[in-house]
């Protein structure tokens, strides 16, 4: 079973403005007014880790809740690395996620068993298999 999902972009002068569709998120706004040209970048990278951070997080709750684990909290830190590939573009080359479950001792070896099971999520997944992307540009 497939599912669509649509995310539309709109720039208008400095601002870019990403229609993410979602109730939850809303819209997402860079102004990039006052910034220069080259002041602009990273944004896409930071989107995209925070994508990946949000959806592994998801699944290390849901593998917690599913065990009736109670946590006070989860934190999450995650760093990309840009390099050169070799045709000297800069690309995302490896991303780590690191994360913090606060919960008391008698639930570490739940947390554990949890950690072996959660090694990706949907967004991770999909960067590990290389999924296909289209690219179509043409006149309005």
């Amino acid at each position: 079973m497939s599912q669509e999902i649509e995310v539309s972009f709109v720039q208008k002068g400095d601002v870019y403005t990403i229609h993410t569709g979602s109730p939850v998120l809303g819209d997402i706004v860079m102004d990039y007014s006052g910034y220069a040209e080259d002041a602009r970048g990273g944004n896409s990278s930071i989107l995209l880790i925070s994508a990946a951070l949000s959806c592994f997080c998801g699944s290390v709750r849901a593998a917690l809740v599913a065990r009736n684990v109670p946590f006070r909290s989860l934190k999450a830190v995650g760093k990309g690395i840009k390099e050169m590939n070799a045709q000297g573009s800069m690309r995302l080359a490896s991303l780590s996620i690191d994360v913090a479950v606060d919960l008391d001792d008698e639930w570490l070896p739940q947390l554990d068993h949890c950690a072996k099971i959660v090694k990706q999520c949907l967004i991770t997944a999909s960067l590990l298999d290389g999924i296909k992307v289209n690219h179509a540009i043409h006149r309005a």
